[in-house]
């Protein structure tokens, strides 16, 4: 542990622009480290947040860390704050890196070992690419079924369970090496909108957050955590006029105060909708550092690619000096948070190892372990298909998938649609299988008809899923024994009240597709637990 002496001295050399520019979590486009020098140099940057826009591959990210490593060198400036969500149903690297089912998929065990080891290989992953901080676990709960930003994001929807698998997720990062950051306090579980769009409202007392949607936290706090990330969400009858990551009530009273947590705050990107169409940026930032954020983080900057993105992070931090300068905000608040950093980063990012040697092929092998045990028969059940001809049915359009990839390098990242690798896994069990159109399905009772549906937490936007729904919901009465295959959380089963046999795997990725074809086919056995109570 580093001295309060030496990050005194630390911090005594370096102007106000530099303190405040090291409070700063910034964003840039591409996959060149050039681009972030002038902000490092200048400007002290603390951190970035890199995406799937800035390395695609293990070899493109470790040239990019590299070279930002490279260039603290070179300006003599402290290691940055290197951040990614790779969280399971979001994630980096995409195609390369073993992001495994997600976490509502590995909600479904009653025990968190997969859990643990699951987040242990991100951990050991990231590092390996030369990142040194999961912005995960998502300790949100899934009060709300509709909530379109949370879903297979969540471990669930029982805080119990939830908060065990939190906590899990956290120790498995750091047996993995790395900083755990929980997300988005006081949680995102049980809100209609989305704060990448709005501002989102979660109208609870004290006392029913502190039982259900603070427990998760609680026991990330626990696990110690190392960071926690607020949300652009309204808690009216915690504070009525701001949202978390402004409010001093939430934040002090209720994170430093109750919890008890004493680490780096940070809040979720300040360019989200939330905030960008409610607030002026620069007067966002300042009441969210005189709230108790430690670092600013604008890690969606550039959501049009915009040419103007670093003009706009400049004058973010050049506002907070001038806010500083003026007496907006006073100095001792800076020094405070710029003293936690620097500590921070001695003790927690100095010691880490990176770019190390890790089996890819093994990690894989956990990853479709933790993929099967979230597989379950929500309702009914098939020991074994009947001896009849199998027919597979995509429920979802191909106009759904146009936005599966955000153009930002942000969310699932996930080129091959879950249907793409379930019938491709499929028919290789089963040769005979035949994939068609509704208009190709046979009578009742003529076939073992198999439906698929799947879904995709997005940022800011949605993965249209009405037209699959509505044909599901037509099938389920038409066919007595159709076979619903849910790549996605099993919560559209709420709107098949006719269905019989549904397979869900908790999760659309690319893992939990294979060995859900699999577990159909009578290949491994599924789970046999649950992640969610609000259905059966």
């Amino acid at each position: 542990m580093i001295g309060q002496t030496v990050v005194n001295e630390h911090v005594a050399n370096w102007s106000l622009k530099e303190k405040v520019g090291q409070l700063f979590i910034l964003a840039f486009p591409g996959k060149s480290a050039d681009a972030a020098e002038q902000m490092i140099a200048e400007y002290n940057l603390g951190g970035c947040y890199l995406s799937q826009d800035n390395a695609e591959t293990f070899a493109e990210a470790r040239a990019l860390n590299q070279s930002l490593d490279q260039i603290l060198e070179k300006h003599n400036r402290l290691p940055l704050l290197l951040g990614v969500d790779q969280e399971g149903a979001w994630g980096v690297l995409v195609g390369e890196s073993n992001t495994g089912p997600g976490n509502l998929a590995l909600g479904v065990p009653d025990n968190v070992q997969g859990t643990s080891r699951m987040y242990r290989v991100i951990g050991e992953e990231m590092r390996s690419a030369g990142f040194n901080c999961i912005l995960g676990p998502c300790c949100d709960v899934n009060f709300n079924p509709a909530s379109p930003i949370i879903d297979t994001r969540s471990f669930g929807d029982q805080p119990a369970k939830v908060s065990a698998h939190c906590a899990a997720a956290v120790s498995g990062l750091h047996d993995g090496g790395i900083v755990a950051c929980a997300k988005h306090f006081p949680g995102h579980g049980d809100t209609q909108g989305d704060s990448h769009r709005e501002i989102p409202q979660v109208d609870k007392s004290y006392d029913e957050l502190r039982a259900n949607d603070l427990a998760p936290f609680a026991a990330a706090i626990d696990a110690s955590v190392d960071m926690v990330m607020t949300s652009h969400i309204l808690y009216p009858q915690l504070d009525p006029t701001s949202p978390a990551t402004l409010s001093s009530e939430i934040i002090e009273k209720v994170l430093h105060q109750d919890l008890g947590f004493d680490g780096i705050i940070i809040s979720d990107s300040m360019n989200m909708g939330a905030i960008q169409h409610h607030y002026d940026a620069v007067d966002a930032a300042v009441q969210a550092l005189a709230a108790g954020v430690t670092m600013i983080m604008l890690s969606e900057e550039h959501y049009d690619h915009s040419l103007a993105y670093f003009d706009k992070q400049v004058a973010m931090i050049q506002g907070v000096v001038a806010a500083v300068e003026q007496g907006r905000l006073d100095e001792s608040v800076i020094d405070e948070a710029v003293k936690r950093v620097v500590r921070f980063k001695y003790d927690k990012l100095e010691p880490q190892i990176r770019y190390q040697d890790v089996d890819l092929v093994q990690n894989r092998t956990i990853a479709l372990q933790a993929a099967a045990e979230g597989v379950t028969w929500v309702r009914g059940g098939l020991d074994e298909l009947q001896e009849k001809p199998l027919y597979l049915l995509n429920a979802t359009p191909d106009s759904s998938y146009h936005n599966l990839v955000n153009p930002r390098g942000i969310g699932p990242n996930q080129a091959e649609s879950a249907y793409s690798r379930f019938a491709q896994e499929l028919k290789s069990l089963h040769p005979d299988c035949r994939e068609v159109t509704v208009a190709g399905l046979p009578c009742a009772d003529d076939g073992n008809i198999i439906v698929v549906t799947e879904n995709y937490p997005l940022p800011g936007e949605d993965f249209e899923q009405s037209a699959a729904q509505e044909l599901v919901a037509q099938l389920s009465g038409d066919y007595r024994d159709l076979i619903i295959v849910a790549l996605r959380s099993p919560y559209d089963l709420l709107a098949y009240p006719d269905a019989r046999h549904y397979l869900c795997a908790h999760s659309s990725r690319i893992e939990s597709a294979e060995v859900t074809a699999q577990i159909l086919m009578g290949q491994c056995e599924p789970g046999y637990g649950t992640a969610v109570s609000q259905v059966s």
